[in-house]
């Protein structure tokens, strides 16, 4: 991909923030968008309004008020990426903040300051994201990104994470091959010699 210049990093944040608010099918573009916005790191220096814009960072581009950025909460651009696992990761890795920055300078509020450390240590889409990257093997990595698979799903698989919503059919034979799909056919035979113990 060749580098945008700084005309193309305006119009790219400028078109990016639009579509946000777009009632018909805009928001739909936005991860796209995001993704080349990260890729690009287009807030470090574009031409806006006439105006050459620098900024330290994605989280300025966002939280800072126009026209220098979108004047946005973090916390919604986070909700409209959700269902895009790529670029949440992307969003994720860009949002981190380098040791020793102040988070009540870095971001609109304290709460915001406090989402940001939970989303880097918390239990929220993204940073499940990110422990499916660096815990998982590739192949439930790429599963993940494509939407295949579930975050949490890839977590409770590798046996990373503890399943707490466990649906089991009622009938006997369905419920069988549930337990078999989550837990592995040990975990079904263990269950058998139990049950087996149990009756006699």
């Amino acid at each position: 991909m060749s580098e945008l210049n700084e005309v193309e990093k305006g119009q790219l944040c400028q078109s990016t923030i639009e579509s946000l608010y777009e009632a018909t099918g805009g928001m739909k573009q936005f991860p796209g968008l995001l993704k080349k916005i990260i890729s690009n790191k287009a807030w470090e220096r574009r031409l806006s309004k006439g105006k050459v814009i620098e900024l330290a960072s994605l989280r300025e581009l966002i939280t800072e008020k126009p026209v220098r950025g979108w004047g946005e909460d973090v916390r919604t651009v986070e909700a409209v990426i959700k269902d895009d696992p790529e670029c949440l990761a992307m969003f994720n890795e860009a949002m981190k903040l380098k040791p020793g920055t102040r988070t009540d300078l870095a971001t609109n509020s304290s709460e915001d300051a406090e989402h940001t450390r939970n989303t880097i240590h918390g239990t929220t889409r993204a940073y499940s994201i990110e422990r499916v990257k660096k815990e998982c093997e590739p192949e439930v990595v790429a599963k993940v990104m494509s939407g295949e698979m579930s975050p949490n799903a890839a977590l409770v698989k590798a046996g990373i994470r503890e399943n707490r919503q466990v649906y089991v059919p009622k009938e006997p034979a369905k419920a069988v091959e549930k337990l078999r799909q989550l837990f592995g056919v040990e975990f079904v035979k263990a269950m058998v010699l139990y049950a087996k113990g149990l009756s006699s």
